[in-house]
């Protein structure tokens, strides 16, 4: 087993394993690193790792069933011997790819996420930084049990405490009210663990999610025809449906009946709050308040983000999960 006490390191792009052309004529080609600028980039550690490439699609392209696929790779590398395994992706889903394999990642070896903001070789690129970071942590025994990490700018995140806050700045990027897990401390880079994520993983990386999970978050006097849309035209090819309603999980009166009608044709409908860090609230009673939707039937998301919400709807009806049992997972009971 070659990569057997070695940290499997699967390239499945983003900024941080692609540079930008040199060419005037294509001044805006993204072109992957190759195996020796990955390895130069990680420097002494190289040694301890295994490269493997496996896409470099836009993220654009993925699936929730791509995102399960890449996952079971990296619990192959892990059944061979790898003590870990750092993967990485694009910034702009980085967070929510990593929240899916965090639900399904029962090994106690480490996962790590990793990206960037900036292209490699571009001033002030965190290449090296991110790819030497994180595969340290994922050789370190404090980050074994931890679930599934990312690793960006000197600090290790549970994958199922962060969101993205934003695409255009550096400080910005992640949002984690509950802190990180782990930093390294300057200037000798030693990592420092700082708490332990508690967790409780039901489903293993053979889980196939479901396919077709939409999302329709409430706004101001609007909403209806994507409903209805869905209602007339694809309620057949439908598994479920997250509803982000404002702050407390309240939606548009008129999205009432709407919804019940999706209860009627047995799809699951799950409802969130559309804030970030938000969490549905019966603080009122009225027509189209959380209160009165979820005593209509609708699934309460606690404080799950829609898409948080959206990707363990999938693999909770993947698994074969419904009443009760459904409404509990969705709770985190």
């Amino acid at each position: 087993m070659p990569n057997r006490n070695k940290v499997t390191l699967l390239l499945a792009g983003g900024q941080v394993v692609h540079r930008k052309s040199a060419t005037p004529t294509e001044p805006t080609e993204n072109i992957p690193l190759t195996r020796e600028e990955v390895e130069a980039a990680l420097g002494d550690v190289a040694q301890e790792v295994e490269i493997m490439e496996w896409s470099f699609q836009p993220i654009s392209h993925y699936s929730l069933r791509m995102c399960s696929d890449l996952v079971q790779l990296a619990a192959s590398q892990v059944k061979e011997g790898a003590q870990g395994v750092v993967i990485t992706f694009d910034t702009q889903a980085l967070t929510e790819f990593a929240y899916f394999a965090d639900q399904v990642w029962s090994f106690p070896q480490p996962l790590i996420f990793t990206g960037s903001l900036l292209y490699s070789g571009l001033p002030g690129s965190e290449t090296a930084l991110n790819l030497t970071q994180s595969v340290q942590a994922a050789l370190s025994e404090s980050c074994w049990g931890q679930g599934v990490i990312v690793c960006i700018q000197d600090r290790g995140y549970a994958a199922s405490e962060i969101h993205q806050l934003s695409n255009d700045n550096r400080s910005g990027l992640l949002l984690s009210p509950c802190g990180p897990l782990f930093e390294f401390s300057m200037p000798l880079g030693e990592l420092r663990c700082l708490r332990k994520n508690n967790r409780n993983v039901l489903w293993n990386t053979d889980t196939v999610p479901a396919r077709s999970i939409e999302i329709v978050e409430a706004f101001i006097g609007g909403g209806d025809l994507l409903l209805n849309a869905l209602l007339e035209k694809h309620i057949n090819e439908l598994d479920g449906l997250v509803v982000g309603g404002f702050g407390n999980g309240d939606v548009p009166p008129s999205w009432v009946p709407l919804l019940r009608n999706f209860l009627r044709a047995d799809v699951p409908v799950v409802l969130a709050s559309r804030c970030l860090t938000g969490r549905v609230q019966r603080c009122a009673d009225f027509e189209g308040s959380a209160t009165r939707l979820l005593e209509m039937g609708l699934i309460s998301a606690g404080s799950l983000s829609t898409r948080q919400a959206r990707i363990r709807l999938a693999l909770g009806l993947g698994g074969g999960l419904e009443g009760s049992a459904l409404k509990n997972y969705m709770k985190g009971e």
